[in-house]
């Protein structure tokens, strides 16, 4: 029973569509989250799908490895022990900022701080008191324990 990797947690949570549709938000996303409103597809990509009506699966791979990138580069950005912490957390986190974004995860100040102190039970108190969380689903209960319990 190996952990789930990020891209299998991420891909599980978002969904996956090689052809353009609209997120909950309304925003044309493709692939695994991609949200092509705030980053645009690279021009290849963006001319395949043109011609073609949906991008392959190692654009759509591609696309994740580069959200995840920036998801991570987020992450080391709020919380400066980032690389210290367990893999599932590590996991959460970077799945909680694919999520939200960079912006709103600063938001969560109290949750950032306390994650910073490794007050991890208090981090998901704050997390779990967000409208994130009662919008979220099923997505922000597991995030929550995965921070709780390490």
């Amino acid at each position: 029973n190996k952990m789930e990797t990020i891209e299998e947690m991420l891909t599980r949570h978002e969904g996956k569509s090689l052809k353009l549709y609209k997120c909950p938000a309304g925003k044309n996303t493709i692939g695994v989250g991609h949200n092509v409103d705030a980053k645009p597809l690279p021009p290849e990509m963006a001319l395949y799908l043109g011609s073609h009506g949906e991008i392959t699966d190692d654009m759509s791979s591609e696309l994740l490895r580069q959200d995840i990138l920036a998801a991570e580069v987020g992450c080391r950005f709020l919380f400066p022990d980032f690389s210290n912490f367990t893999l599932s957390r590590h996991n959460a986190l970077v799945d909680f900022l694919f999520n939200v974004g960079l912006g709103t995860a600063r938001k969560f100040k109290k949750a950032v701080a306390a994650i910073n102190l490794s007050g991890w039970d208090t981090a998901a108190d704050e997390m779990v008191e967000s409208a994130w969380y009662h919008q979220t689903g099923e997505r922000s209960v597991e995030i929550c324990d995965m921070i709780r319990a390490g």
